[in-house]
């Protein structure tokens, strides 16, 4: 049987079949939703001016929060869990050693061809580092002893650096003195300097090599040289702003050319991260900033009506975007009393609570405009003598409580999705659902007060144009029909649009719903192989956007990665180090014996080197190996290691000590690989670290650890919000099937998101995680207004509701999805890839929710005809009409005039 065949309304409840409990339950929540809304309306309209007022001090009152707003921008303190190891780990070093050096590297790259291992060149090569050595800023700053990291192996060179000026022990007359450089390039040479081990590798300093048929290195086309800073971070920026200023001089080196066997110098410096990334982010907050534009404008141009000035709401659309931004502040400034950290990525949330805001005033817009066949006779009636403050109120009145329970469907659904994501241990990604959320919140309750009554204004106006058009007065526009309220191609009764008429048509048909059917089980199949491909991966790199910064890495990544060094430490806590001396020589002996350890790292220790130190007279008990280690440290060959060795207040105890060593990576370090040595270091000092209270760390595990943790953070948030959407919108619909449709679209939004990470070629981070979490409370919206609307529905097919679904809300919900859409257009423009990453998964679930909503939605509608919740109903004229001329018994307006006998009744 086709769809136009069906007799009855299917699924409908008939008067002799007695509704469920769920059902009993779903409607006295929808009659409750839909009466209390219209009283919120009523009082609204009668008291506009109040509710104006009453609605913007609230608002600002919970703005003031913002006067609580501490900025963070730490990323270990945004993208780490809470609470982790590594955290752990980070405060307790950072209590007990303070900060990590920085370090300040230069390349150098041949110009045509030059061998950079001549005399000659090396001698160029201390000028540069001549130059190096000049950078100061003040008396107290500079590259040399005054602000280095201090090598505290060797008193006799008093700066940490590493470089092939290492092989003369950084001294030029040693260089000029040299009548073989290749014969002591190619030896062994002491490194006196170089946190790296005490013996120069010529391959860690050099790259572009050539050698001999011997083996022996004759040229390189390459060097590097790094610079060490001693570092006295701020807790509040993280970062030392001395170091930054020497870094921003050292990084002006590469405007400095004329060099006879090298090109510019190559610097990379925290600073010029910082100054790439920054600049980057600035630029494309920019664009973020004028999409804000493009989304008001859309908004105007989604309800401006060009030939009907008494559908035409352009201006309305403004308002309901700054009402939206109104409830975003305070929506912010709630959470923020609460103490919700506050970072950029909360202006991703405004354009979310933006698209969410404007979906809902289009619906209540598309609610009036329903009604549209009746106005010419309100008009008529305000026209005679009504009171137009009393007309724009009832129509209002009804358009509320027709909308209020959709409207209310979505929102508490998009509250509960983003409460649910909350629950998660990354703090960015909490806060960034809890801003979400109250701001879903405190739209809802400004839609409903301060956006009603700005479009009481609006029909009053209107109403009061209507009744001097129809007293012949000519209206000021001069693009609209000079007679809108009596030309029969501008007033009709609220004719079938697009979604409900050709679209309708042409989706509903076989060969249509066939399409559809294939094209999204297609989809489905696509995200399920995508989410089975799908990798966690964070790369530092990806962060850097083109410019002389990301050109310097590239070539250290190129022709020095073999050579890259993650400076790792390896801490032990409070300990009887007398007794635990056999545990502490395991631990290092074993960690030597680790494949991605530099051996040679661990050579320089105060453990090893107070035991030389002490070997002609070794402490006999506890007590007096903390008296042996307390002068070994006041000694020559210990003054070097005071900071590595950290007593407690009365010297009766250590309290903490570090030994650097090194990882070496063959190939690019990503933060997986990071990740896994990591999960190996912690297994090895279980094993043999035991009352050692020992710590392997750097801040790169922070972010490893954060990869570690994400696959399962996201996967749990998305469906605790999945679970808790169900379970709403179980008990606002009352229908198991609708509530199953709703919850089968989101859940296939979420796992195509999801699968898209693979078929972006991205992996699953804490940026890209954001999006599968957040798309659970975007998905649901769509889907949720049809559906509703489906339900409302009486006609007696369901393929007759599926199109009257459609022809009411289908072009609300497209201009809801659209506007959001159009405005982050501009961010595929951005270069950074938070941005990047931003534009990608928006644009996906936004497309992805308009298809489910509007496309399969209806589908599955007609197909599977969940029950009706309502019964054809009549509405009964008034006793006492209000405007004169109403006939007994005809149907009226809400103004109380007679209807057109094609209209249809209220």
């Amino acid at each position: 049987m086709s769809f136009d065949d069906e007799p009855t309304l299917k699924g409908a409840t008939t008067a002799d079949e007695k509704p469920s409990c769920l059902r009993r339950a779903a409607d006295g929540v929808e009659r409750g939703i839909s009466e209390g809304t219209a009283r919120v309306a009523r009082f609204v309209t009668k008291r506009p001016w109040t509710t104006i007022v009453l609605a913007v001090i609230c608002s600002l009152c919970l703005a003031t929060g913002f006067l609580r707003l501490e900025n963070e921008d730490q990323p270990e303190e945004l993208y780490v869990p809470s609470g982790s190891r590594a955290q752990r780990d980070k405060h307790w070093v950072d209590n007990r050693f303070g900060d990590t050096d920085d370090v300040s590297t230069l390349l150098l790259d041949r110009k045509a061809g030059a061998n950079l291992l001549t005399k000659e060149s090396l001698l160029e090569v201390f000028d540069v580092y001549d130059k190096v050595m000049s950078i100061s800023n003040g008396a107290k700053r500079g590259y040399d002893e005054r602000s280095c990291a201090k090598a505290y192996w060797d008193l006799a060179e008093p700066c940490q650096k590493s470089g092939v000026l290492a092989f003369w022990n950084w001294d030029r007359a040693a260089l000029e003195a040299d009548d073989d450089v290749l014969a002591t390039l190619n030896a062994p040479a002491r490194d006196c300097c170089s946190p790296r081990g005490r013996e120069t590798n010529l391959e860690d300093v050099a790259s572009k090599l050539t050698r001999d048929e011997s083996g022996r290195i004759v040229a390189a086309g390459a060097l590097s040289l790094d610079f060490y800073l001693r570092a006295r971070n701020h807790d509040k920026t993280g970062s030392d702003p001395h170091n930054r200023r020497l870094e921003k001089k050292f990084d002006r080196l590469r405007r400095q050319g004329g060099w006879v066997y090298f090109r510019k110098p190559i610097p990379l410096t925290r600073e010029g991260q910082i100054q790439n990334v920054s600049g980057a982010f600035d630029r494309d907050q920019l664009l973020v900033n004028f999409a804000f534009v493009i989304i008001f404008l859309y908004a105007f141009w989604a309800l401006h009506d060009r030939k009907d000035p008494y559908l035409s709401r352009g201006w309305l659309g403004v308002a309901a975007a700054l009402v939206v931004l109104l409830a975003v502040g305070a929506g912010f400034g709630l959470a923020l009393w609460f103490g919700t950290v506050f970072s950029a990525t909360a202006s991703i949330a405004i354009f979310l609570v933006l698209g969410i805001g404007l979906d809902d005033a289009f619906v209540i817009c598309g609610a009036e405009s329903n009604h549209r066949g009746d106005f010419a006779r309100d008009a008529a009636a305000v026209a005679a003598g009504a009171d137009v403050a009393e007309v724009a109120s009832a129509r209002i009145v009804r358009a509320m409580a027709s909308a209020g329970p959709s409207i209310f469907v979505t929102s508490i659904t998009d509250f509960c999705a983003f409460i649910a994501g909350s629950f998660t241990t990354i703090p960015a990604i909490e806060a960034f659902c809890v801003f979400c959320a109250t701001a879903v919140l405190t739209d809802y309750l400004l839609q409903t007060t301060l956006f009603v009554a700005i479009m009481t204004f609006d029909m009053r106006r209107k109403l009061r144009r209507g009744a001097n058009e129809l007293g012949g007065v000519e209206p000021r526009c001069y693009t609209c029909s000079k007679d809108a309220l009596g030309d029969p191609e501008v007033v009709t009764d609220r004719p079938s649009n697009f979604f409900g008429g050709r679209y309708a048509r042409v989706l509903l048909s076989v060969p249509g719903m066939a399409f559809v059917l294939l094209s999204t089980a297609g989809l489905a199949v696509m995200g399920a192989v995508g989410a089975s491909r799908v990798t966690a991966e964070f790369d530092y790199e990806w962060f850097l956007v083109p410019g002389w910064y990301l050109d310097a890495y590239n070539f250290q990544e190129r022709h020095f990665r073999n050579s890259l060094f993650y400076p790792i430490g390896v801490y032990t806590g409070k300990a009887d180090y007398f007794e635990a001396t056999p545990k502490m020589q395991e631990l290092l002996d074993d960690y030597r014996k680790q494949g991605y350890v530099v051996d040679s790292s661990l050579d320089d220790n105060w453990f090893d080197a107070h035991a030389v130190w002490a070997a002609p007279d070794p402490p006999t008990d506890s007590d007096a190996y903390l008296v042996s280690v307390a002068e070994f440290l006041e000694s020559p060959e210990g003054i070097g290691y005071q900071e590595k060795v950290v007593f407690n207040d009365d010297v009766t105890a250590i309290k903490a000590t570090k030994i650097n060593a090194l990882w070496k990576f063959n190939g690019k370090a990503t933060s997986v690989k990071i990740m896994r040595r990591m999960i190996r270091s912690r297994k090895l000092g279980r094993r043999v670290g035991g009352g050692l209270n020992w710590r392997f760390y750097d801040r790169v595990f922070v972010f490893a650890e954060g990869i570690k943790v994400v696959l399962r953070e996201s996967v749990f948030s998305m469906s605790l919000a999945c679970v808790t959407v169900g379970f709403v919108l179980l008990l606002l619909l009352g229908d198991v099937i609708a509530s199953l449709l709703v919850g089968t679209m989101v859940v296939c939004v979420c796992l195509i998101t999801y699968g898209s990470i693979y078929w972006y070629h991205d992996y699953l981070n804490n940026v890209s995680g954001f999006f599968v979490i957040i798309a659970v409370g975007l998905a649901s919206d769509a889907s949720a207004h049809y559906c509703h609307a489906f339900l409302e529905s009486s006609k007696p097919t369901s393929r007759e509701r599926a199109v009257e679904a459609l022809d009411l809300l289908g072009p609300s919900i497209f201009l809801g999805g659209t506007s959001t859409l159009f405005g982050i257009g501009l961010t595929g423009l951005s270069i950074t890839y938070v941005f990047q990453t931003f534009f990608k998964y928006l644009v996906t679930i936004l497309v992805l929710s308009l298809w489910f909503g509007l496309v399969v939605m209806p589908v599955a509608c007609a197909l599977l005809a969940p029950r009706a919740r309502h019964k054809p109903s009549v509405v009964k004229a008034p006793e006492e009409p209000i405007a004169a001329g109403l006939k007994e018994g005809e149907p009226v307006s809400v103004a109380g005039g007679p209807v057109a006998s094609d209209a249809p009744s209220h």
